[in-house]
């Protein structure tokens, strides 16, 4: 899925500021009654991890594990809601801790210059496709990405994309703080492609997060 699908897909979340990634923000907007959607109108499981505080409403119920099996040194759990024994196929890793508070400004109060500026910055150090900032509800923003299928890497240190790297799959992620303040990560895991019909399911779970 490429950015512009992905980001024309959005219905819940709102694009409040500015995006970065090659598409302009009157593409990516729904119309005012799609992207009123209220969490509480998301139906399925609701969540609750007792290890790390946090409600969540799934699609199902999920098998859980802690984030660390899959991503080494990472706090949090993954929510597994289709595997094939070791082969994760459909997923969302929540991640604790997953970035420095003192070093990342506050997204409810950038201003559209900052924004850009603070996209630019990670679309520059992470192998995204594309990034922007969106409206998880009417009181909290969030950083919204989608990794890249292709990245280009400076493998000699001179400044210059030399090669290319082909990522097998994509994910959406959000990063966001909590409702009392934990530093989050969302992440949809979607294998062997990144569906249109579980970004929906995935941005309506992530309206729903709460921490305890």
């Amino acid at each position: 899925m490429n950015w512009k699908k992905a980001m024309m897909t959005i219905g819940c979340l709102v694009v409040t500021l500015i995006l970065i990634g090659g598409v302009q923000p009157a593409e990516a907007k729904k119309d005012n009654a799609a992207a009123a959607t209220s969490a509480a109108a998301v139906e399925g499981y609701l969540y609750t991890s007792k290890d790390y505080g946090y409600t969540i409403v799934c699609p199902q119920k999920p098998h859980v594990i802690p984030a660390n099996l899959l991503m080494e040194g990472k706090k949090g759990e993954v929510l597994i809601f289709d595997n094939d024994g070791y082969n994760i196929k459909n997923a969302w890793l929540v991640l604790t801790d997953a970035f420095d508070k003192k070093k990342t400004p506050d997204f409810n109060k950038m201003n559209e210059a900052e924004a850009k500026k603070y996209l630019d910055g990670i679309m520059q150090s992470n192998p995204y496709e594309g990034a922007m900032v969106v409206n998880l509800n009417k009181n909290n923003k969030a950083i919204y990405a989608l990794t890249a299928k292709e990245v280009e890497l400076d493998t000699d240190g001179d400044g210059k994309p030399d090669v290319t790297a082909k990522a097998d799959t994509q994910m959406a992620i959000l990063f966001f703080r909590g409702n009392k303040g934990g530093c989050y990560s969302l992440q949809l895991i979607d294998n062997p492609e990144l569906r249109e019909s579980e970004i929906v399911k995935f941005q309506n779970g992530a309206m729903t997060f709460q921490e305890k």
